[in-house]
Protein backbone atom coordinates (compact mmCIF):
# COMPACT_ATOMS: atom_id res chain seq x y z
CA UNK A 1 0.00 0.00 0.00
CA UNK A 2 1.02 3.54 -1.07
CA UNK A 3 -0.04 6.49 0.93
CA UNK A 4 0.42 10.49 0.10
CA UNK A 5 1.03 13.00 3.33
CA UNK A 6 -1.20 15.94 3.23
CA UNK A 7 1.12 19.38 2.79
CA UNK A 8 2.51 21.10 5.86
CA UNK A 9 1.59 24.73 6.34
CA UNK A 10 3.29 28.07 4.52
CA UNK A 11 4.99 29.05 7.60
CA UNK A 12 7.13 26.10 7.82
CA UNK A 13 8.33 26.28 4.79
CA UNK A 14 8.80 30.11 5.34
CA UNK A 15 10.52 29.45 8.27
CA UNK A 16 13.74 27.51 5.72
CA UNK A 17 13.89 30.86 4.41
CA UNK A 18 15.08 32.40 7.74
CA UNK A 19 18.46 32.89 7.99
CA UNK A 20 19.82 32.73 12.13
CA UNK A 21 15.95 32.25 13.00
CA UNK A 22 15.80 28.58 11.06
CA UNK A 23 18.67 27.28 13.40
CA UNK A 24 17.54 28.09 16.27
CA UNK A 25 14.05 26.81 15.72
CA UNK A 26 15.73 23.41 15.19
CA UNK A 27 18.23 23.86 18.17
CA UNK A 28 14.89 24.45 20.57
CA UNK A 29 12.70 21.84 19.56
CA UNK A 30 15.36 19.29 19.65
CA UNK A 31 16.63 20.34 23.10
CA UNK A 32 12.43 20.06 24.18
CA UNK A 33 12.56 16.62 22.55
CA UNK A 34 13.00 13.26 24.60
CA UNK A 35 14.95 11.07 21.68
CA UNK A 36 13.71 7.99 21.45
CA UNK A 37 14.71 4.30 19.39
CA UNK A 38 12.06 3.35 16.93
CA UNK A 39 12.85 -0.68 17.41
CA UNK A 40 10.58 -3.02 15.36
CA UNK A 41 12.78 -6.23 15.47
CA UNK A 42 12.96 -6.62 19.01
CA UNK A 43 15.21 -10.46 18.46
CA UNK A 44 18.13 -8.21 16.50
CA UNK A 45 21.11 -7.61 19.20
CA UNK A 46 22.14 -3.71 18.15
CA UNK A 47 25.11 -2.37 17.04
CA UNK A 48 25.82 1.25 17.90
CA UNK A 49 26.16 3.49 15.08
CA UNK A 50 25.48 7.19 14.47
CA UNK A 51 24.86 9.57 11.64
CA UNK A 52 25.08 13.57 11.58
CA UNK A 53 22.18 15.25 9.69
CA UNK A 54 24.19 17.92 8.40
CA UNK A 55 22.27 21.41 7.91
CA UNK A 56 23.48 24.81 6.52
CA UNK A 57 22.24 28.04 5.04
CA UNK A 58 22.72 28.87 0.81
CA UNK A 59 21.28 30.93 -1.76
CA UNK A 60 18.68 32.03 0.81
CA UNK A 61 17.41 28.91 2.11
CA UNK A 62 18.01 26.23 5.00
CA UNK A 63 19.28 23.05 3.06
CA UNK A 64 20.36 19.19 4.02
CA UNK A 65 23.48 17.68 2.69
CA UNK A 66 23.37 13.80 1.96
CA UNK A 67 25.79 11.49 0.40
CA UNK A 68 25.29 9.21 -2.47
CA UNK A 69 27.25 5.57 -1.09
CA UNK A 70 29.74 4.00 -3.63
CA UNK A 71 27.96 0.85 -5.69
CA UNK A 72 31.88 -0.90 -4.49
CA UNK A 73 30.10 -1.14 -1.14
CA UNK A 74 28.70 -4.33 0.51
CA UNK A 75 26.18 -2.89 2.93
CA UNK A 76 23.62 0.25 1.59
CA UNK A 77 25.68 0.25 -1.73
CA UNK A 78 24.28 2.88 -4.02
CA UNK A 79 21.75 4.37 -1.67
CA UNK A 80 21.49 7.71 -0.48
CA UNK A 81 22.64 8.54 3.30
CA UNK A 82 23.79 10.88 6.12
CA UNK A 83 27.36 10.47 6.97
CA UNK A 84 27.91 8.43 9.67
CA UNK A 85 28.69 4.97 10.60
CA UNK A 86 29.35 2.34 13.98
CA UNK A 87 30.99 3.19 16.75
CA UNK A 88 34.89 2.36 16.90
CA UNK A 89 36.49 1.49 20.08
CA UNK A 90 38.64 4.78 19.38
CA UNK A 91 35.04 7.43 19.88
CA UNK A 92 34.39 9.02 23.24
CA UNK A 93 30.46 8.25 22.07
CA UNK A 94 27.86 8.20 19.37
CA UNK A 95 28.55 12.01 19.24
CA UNK A 96 31.61 11.79 18.59
CA UNK A 97 31.51 8.59 15.96
CA UNK A 98 28.99 10.80 13.85
CA UNK A 99 31.91 13.59 13.97
CA UNK A 100 34.53 11.52 12.62
CA UNK A 101 32.83 9.98 9.76
CA UNK A 102 31.33 13.18 8.92
CA UNK A 103 34.90 14.47 8.59
CA UNK A 104 36.23 11.03 7.05
CA UNK A 105 33.36 10.92 4.45
CA UNK A 106 32.86 14.19 3.35
CA UNK A 107 36.22 16.51 4.71
CA UNK A 108 33.80 18.55 7.37
CA UNK A 109 35.81 18.75 10.13
CA UNK A 110 34.34 18.74 13.81
CA UNK A 111 35.90 22.18 14.59
CA UNK A 112 33.19 23.46 11.94
CA UNK A 113 30.27 21.66 13.38
CA UNK A 114 27.35 23.57 15.51
CA UNK A 115 25.70 20.33 17.09
CA UNK A 116 22.03 21.29 17.50
CA UNK A 117 20.82 18.52 18.98
CA UNK A 118 19.48 14.67 18.86
CA UNK A 119 16.81 13.34 16.60
CA UNK A 120 14.80 10.35 17.09
CA UNK A 121 16.91 6.71 16.04
CA UNK A 122 16.34 3.39 14.86
CA UNK A 123 17.24 -0.25 14.74
CA UNK A 124 17.94 -1.46 11.41
CA UNK A 125 17.71 -4.97 9.69
CA UNK A 126 21.68 -5.03 9.24
CA UNK A 127 21.71 -4.73 13.46
CA UNK A 128 22.77 -1.17 13.57
CA UNK A 129 21.02 1.14 16.21
CA UNK A 130 21.63 4.40 14.60
CA UNK A 131 21.74 7.55 16.58
CA UNK A 132 21.20 10.76 14.66
CA UNK A 133 22.46 14.13 15.80
CA UNK A 134 22.01 17.38 13.74
CA UNK A 135 25.02 19.79 12.98
CA UNK A 136 24.90 23.32 11.52
CA UNK A 137 27.82 24.03 9.40
CA UNK A 138 29.17 26.33 6.34
CA UNK A 139 29.19 25.00 3.49
CA UNK A 140 33.30 24.66 1.58
CA UNK A 141 33.85 25.98 -1.46
CA UNK A 142 34.67 22.17 -2.31
CA UNK A 143 34.10 19.28 -0.07
CA UNK A 144 36.97 16.59 0.53
CA UNK A 145 34.76 13.23 -0.19
CA UNK A 146 35.96 9.85 0.36
CA UNK A 147 36.02 8.54 -2.60
CA UNK A 148 36.00 4.78 -1.84
CA UNK A 149 32.85 5.31 0.13
CA UNK A 150 30.92 8.17 -1.18
CA UNK A 151 30.68 8.99 -5.34
CA UNK A 152 28.83 12.54 -4.77
CA UNK A 153 26.88 14.56 -2.15
CA UNK A 154 23.80 15.96 -2.30
CA UNK A 155 22.92 19.45 -1.64
CA UNK A 156 18.90 19.77 -0.86
CA UNK A 157 16.53 22.28 0.41
CA UNK A 158 15.34 21.65 3.53
CA UNK A 159 11.48 22.82 2.82
CA UNK A 160 11.56 20.88 -0.34
CA UNK A 161 10.67 17.68 2.00
CA UNK A 162 8.16 19.37 3.44
CA UNK A 163 6.09 19.21 -0.38
CA UNK A 164 3.71 16.51 0.58
CA UNK A 165 4.05 15.74 -3.05
CA UNK A 166 7.66 14.18 -2.70
CA UNK A 167 6.78 11.80 0.21
CA UNK A 168 5.07 8.48 0.09
CA UNK A 169 5.26 5.61 2.30
CA UNK A 170 5.61 1.97 1.25
CA UNK A 171 4.11 -1.25 4.31
CA UNK A 172 6.93 -3.76 4.53
CA UNK A 173 7.24 -6.93 6.27
CA UNK A 174 10.32 -8.55 7.58
CA UNK A 175 10.73 -11.52 10.42
CA UNK A 176 7.38 -10.92 11.26
CA UNK A 177 7.30 -7.49 12.04
CA UNK A 178 5.90 -4.53 10.07
CA UNK A 179 6.96 -1.19 9.34
CA UNK A 180 6.83 1.49 7.18
CA UNK A 181 9.42 2.47 4.54
CA UNK A 182 9.46 6.35 4.02
CA UNK A 183 10.45 7.60 0.40
CA UNK A 184 11.60 10.81 -0.74
CA UNK A 185 11.98 12.16 -4.20
CA UNK A 186 14.51 14.85 -5.30
CA UNK A 187 15.03 15.07 -8.69
CA UNK A 188 16.46 11.75 -9.99
CA UNK A 189 17.41 10.52 -6.52
CA UNK A 190 15.66 8.09 -3.92
CA UNK A 191 15.87 9.09 -0.38
CA UNK A 192 14.66 5.66 1.42
CA UNK A 193 15.05 3.23 4.14
CA UNK A 194 16.90 4.19 6.79
CA UNK A 195 17.62 7.72 6.10
CA UNK A 196 14.04 7.84 4.41
CA UNK A 197 12.76 7.41 8.73
CA UNK A 198 15.45 9.25 10.06
CA UNK A 199 14.18 12.03 8.21
CA UNK A 200 10.69 12.08 8.42
CA UNK A 201 11.52 11.47 12.74
CA UNK A 202 13.58 14.80 12.35
CA UNK A 203 11.07 16.65 10.25
CA UNK A 204 8.32 15.62 12.63
CA UNK A 205 10.14 16.98 15.73
CA UNK A 206 10.91 20.36 14.48
CA UNK A 207 7.93 21.21 12.21
CA UNK A 208 5.66 18.72 13.22
CA UNK A 209 5.17 16.49 10.22
CA UNK A 210 2.76 14.49 11.41
CA UNK A 211 4.67 11.45 9.58
CA UNK A 212 3.85 7.79 10.25
CA UNK A 213 6.44 6.15 12.24
CA UNK A 214 4.97 3.25 13.86
CA UNK A 215 4.50 -0.76 12.71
Amino acid sequence: MISAMKSLADPAAELCRQSGRWSSHIRARLNAHVPQNFIFDKDIRAIPASVLIPLFFKDGQAHILFTKRSENLVQHKGQISFPGGRQDAADKDRLDAALRETEEEVGIARSGIEVLGQSDGMLTNTHYLVTPYVGLFSPPEHYRISEGEIDRLIEAPLCHFLDDAVFYTEQRRHRGYEWQVHYYRYGDDLIWGVTGFLLSAFLNIVFDAGRPLGG
